[in-house]
């Protein structure tokens, strides 16, 4: 996934298989790195339809919230989708662990460490 305005580009690679995926995100500026990111995660208790939906859901209605140096609880139906960070800062060192449960029980779990690069 690759998009670029400006002077900005940014890119995500990553790999999915069997309800498992990872990768590394980079935002660059000037054609130098300033931000990345890598992250791994497991979905195998729900479909991916089901965990984009929740997802889009999570984030748009709490997106003057959502940011994964903060964190957010958010529930649904049967679903909760949480976002926990490892410590309270802000974009220029991050780490945590995004979880999606449904009536009760981990159906997803995000894992997730990078920050500003220089």
């Amino acid at each position: 996934l690759e998009y670029k305005e400006g002077e900005w580009f940014y890119r995500d690679l990553y790999y999915v298989g069997n309800g498992i995926f990872m990768g590394v995100e980079a935002g660059h500026f000037q054609n130098k790195p300033v931000f990345a990111m890598s992250y791994q995660g497991n979905f195998k208790g729900m479909t991916e339809e089901e965990m984009d939906k929740i997802l889009r859901e999570a984030l748009r209605e709490n997106w003057q919230r959502t940011r994964i140096w903060k964190k957010v609880e958010w529930e649904k139906d049967d679903y909760k989708y949480v976002c926990e960070p490892d410590f309270t800062g802000s974009i220029e060192e991050i780490g945590g662990t995004e979880r999606i449960y449904k009536k009760d029980k981990q159906i997803y779990i995000f894992y997730y460490a990078g920050g500003i690069i220089g």
